[in-house]
């Protein structure tokens, strides 16, 4: 554990404001909301225990994401443990340990691209998108809810984040040519 209240209070504070970029990090790697909140509450409770370790000034996030990883591994490995199907190789999971070091600082400027341009789709796009990301709908069950075919659904799903990483990259170059 830290060694004084004023370290206590700073790695609380540390671990509380980057919360949503560890809950991205974990979702990206697993795909599924349930078990991202699952490994997400271990990560915490593996960050707490390796409260002193942590060196004051030094970045949190990276020394964050690092042992955020070694959860989701441990999380695939016992899954595949399991026989249960897998969203992502750890190979995916080291590459984007990888882009999250590299990339922290665009993170904020992403995620507002992302909403402009989620802003910008259809209403029945972004409820396809809600069903799928925010409700954690099967691919069956929004065909079902939707009356479309699980196909037509993959093809709006693929087209759709086609469009949304091409609006994404546009929004964030104009912003640099703005800088």
């Amino acid at each position: 554990m830290p060694e004084s209240d004023e370290v206590s209070e700073q790695f609380v504070s540390l671990l509380t404001m980057h919360q949503s970029q560890l809950k991205g990090f974990v979702f990206s790697a697993l795909g599924n909301r349930d078990d991202a909140q699952d490994v997400l509450q271990k990560t915490n409770l593996t960050l707490w225990k390796k409260a002193s370790q942590y060196r004051d000034g030094s970045p949190f996030l990276p020394w964050a994401f690092g042992v955020a990883r070694y959860e989701v591994l441990g999380f695939l490995r016992d899954r595949s443990r399991e026989r249960e199907r897998v969203v992502f190789h750890t190979d995916v999971v080291d590459m984007l340990c990888e882009i999250a070091d590299t990339d922290m600082e665009s993170w904020p400027d992403r995620q507002q691209a992302l909403h402009r341009c989620l802003e910008k789709m259809d209403d029945d796009t972004r409820h396809v998108f809600g069903l799928r990301y925010a409700e954690n709908f099967s691919l069956q069950q929004i065909a079902n809810t939707t009356n479309k075919t699980i196909d037509a659904i993959k093809s709006l799903m693929m087209r759709s984040r086609k469009s949304l990483r091409k609006c994404i990259d546009q929004r964030l170059a104009s912003n640099e040519m703005n800088s």
